[in-house]
């Protein structure tokens, strides 16, 4: 079929689905879809609720428990361990299916009825106060937590070590205030980096060591602001300048960007591509109109990934192959609008289901197969169910609809959806979506100023643990941890002075949008897609990828 220009039915604007799509569309045997990329994103990562954490009780045991739904939800709440245990089959819950009514109104009944974890926490560790967890150990309030060890305070960690307050880092250790960097040991307050190590303050620089400001480097080392000083001039800048002085990261972080706005910036962060489209693409041959993936080839509108292969409208999703429309797939295979299915293939319109395969509109099992509504049948029995019911979803016009917004377990400002498309409450009840005002925050509980806190790390001590302390910007209390407090001791950094929701909105204000807008390059004029919005670049000199590459090298 040839490109169709279409108007989304959520907010009306003009969306194009190219010749590619259809193919892809008619492979997998739905219909195109009706709303743009953007709203369908933000429809599908509504369903997801990284860091708004609850205490509440557990429905099974009655015991206390850290959630990620409240005493609000519809359906019955488990510890992660009690909803891990033998004692119980998600298939006791399974019903017949009903042609009388529509799928989405009997997966509804469903799920309000199967019990739901608490957090999930899969194959880790004391990770009690993390979720969306995978193979993790020791990390506190790290979400989206992928192959980490002794974490705290992050948003898409993953395969990394020590490593604290960091927004979209991969393999990294002993890394502080670091946004979407790879592959760096002991960077701090740096972000765009690549194979950097013992430095401060950088931004687009690879394979720099002991460097201090500096800003499109590469392969250097005893640089401060991009001047060489040598190794003497270096060390005497740190002894007169430490880390733990909040004047010293102040006087790094104004200066670097001083420098950036004055330097060519690059228009598209990645490498080791061929013919893609979004931003921090790495590792990737034909990936459009996608945001932060490792690996992949062959898909699109594709958002958190750590490989992506044959898939469409994927998001926080570390490893999928074959998938359209799914929310944190982990080593999913022809997955299709579900969400926390893990290890699982041949998946439509689950959640929360492990290691099966051939299952429909389920919620809750773990290493089964061939059931519908939670049900289980013979290999031929669901094939031929499955077939009806797809069929019956077509005359109800659900067949390659997505869940609704309305069977979210989350309320806008609950789910992760706020941060990435924000919304004033205004903005979101107008627009269909519930605002959820019992937010838990704790404030006027503080013990100690932060103006009486050790300000030099030799004097950090347990005694930290036991004050709470009030957020500069928020006013709202926090505690520190042992596990931080050891951190800054070691690396002589000073104390945060904000909670951590601050310090991580901070993070995600700093990152582009996950949008493309049209751009020219400042030195050559030539067209390009940039997630550079039009005051950004204004701002910046944004170049294109050959006068970059000429100019800095």
């Amino acid at each position: 079929m040839k490109q169709e220009i279409k108007i989304c039915q959520n907010c009306k604007q003009q969306f194009t689905i190219e010749s590619e799509d259809f193919i892809f569309y008619e492979k997998i045997k739905v219909p195109a879809p009706k709303n743009c990329s953007r709203c369908r994103q933000q429809r599908r990562i509504l369903f997801r609720n990284f860091k708004t954490l609850y205490k509440r009780n557990s429905d099974k045991s009655g015991k206390p428990v850290i959630s990620m739904y409240s005493k609000k939800a519809t359906f019955p709440v488990w510890s992660h361990e009690e909803w891990w245990t033998d004692d119980w089959d998600a298939k006791e819950y399974g019903r017949d299916y009903d042609f009388s009514l529509s799928f989405f109104e009997q997966f509804t009944e469903l799920q309000n009825t199967v019990p739901h974890y608490a957090v999930m926490n899969t194959k880790s560790e004391n990770c009690v106060y993390s979720n969306l967890t995978f193979r993790s150990k020791n990390c506190y309030l790290v979400f989206g937590c992928v192959d980490d060890e002794n974490c705290a305070y992050g948003h898409i960690v993953w395969n990394s070590k020590d490593c604290f307050d960091n927004l979209y880092v991969y393999k990294a250790e002993l890394c502080y205030e670091c946004v979407d960097c790879l592959n760096s040991y002991r960077l701090l307050y740096s972000q765009e980096c690549e194979n950097c190590a013992d430095s401060v303050g950088l931004y687009d620089c690879k394979g720099c060591v002991n460097c201090i400001g500096c800003i499109g480097l590469k392969q250097k080392s005893y640089h401060i602001f991009n001047e060489n000083v040598g190794k003497d001039r270096y060390e005497k800048f740190l002894l007169e300048h430490p880390l733990y002085d909040l004047r010293t990261i102040s006087l790094i972080l104004n200066k670097q960007l001083d420098l950036r706005k004055k330097l060519p910036q690059r228009y598209f962060f990645g490498s080791h591509n061929t013919n893609v489209s979004g931003n921090h693409i790495y590792n990737s041959k034909n990936i459009h109109h996608s945001f932060d993936v490792k690996s992949g080839e062959n898909s699109k509108h594709v958002f958190t990934l750590r490989k992506a292969i044959d898939t469409y409208d994927a998001s926080f999703s570390p490893d999928v192959e074959l998938c359209y429309e799914v929310l944190a797939a982990q080593g999913g295979l022809r997955q299709f609008f579900s969400r926390n299915c893990i290890n699982s293939t041949d998946i439509y319109y689950s959640e929360d289901c492990f290691n099966s395969h051939g299952i429909f509109g389920c919620v809750g099992l773990k290493s089964d197969d061939y059931c519908i509504l939670n049900k289980k049948y013979s290999k031929q029995e669901y094939e031929s169910l499955k077939s009806k019911i797809i069929e019956h979803m077509k005359k109800t016009g659900e067949w390659g609809r997505p869940h609704p917004p309305e069977l979210s377990a989350f309320a806008y400002n609950e789910s992760i959806v706020n941060e990435y498309i924000p919304l004033t409450k205004e903005q979101a009840l107008a627009q269909g979506f519930r605002w959820e005002e019992d937010i838990p925050i704790t404030s006027g509980k503080e013990t100690i100023a932060h103006d009486e806190l050790p300000t030099n790390p030799k004097g950090y001590s347990k005694d930290l643990l036991k004050h709470v302390l009030k957020c500069d910007t928020c006013r709202r209390n926090y505690r520190l941890i042992q596990l931080e407090v050891n951190f800054y001791k070691n690396i002589g950094l000073s104390l945060p002075r904000e909670c951590f929701n601050c310090r991580h909105q901070k993070r995600m204000n700093s990152r582009s949008a996950r949008q493309l807008f049209r751009g020219t390059c400042a030195h050559c004029g030539v067209a390009f897609q940039t997630s550079y919005s039009l005051s950004q670049q204004k701002e910046y000199k944004i170049f294109c990828d050959n006068c970059y590459l000429n100019e800095v090298g």
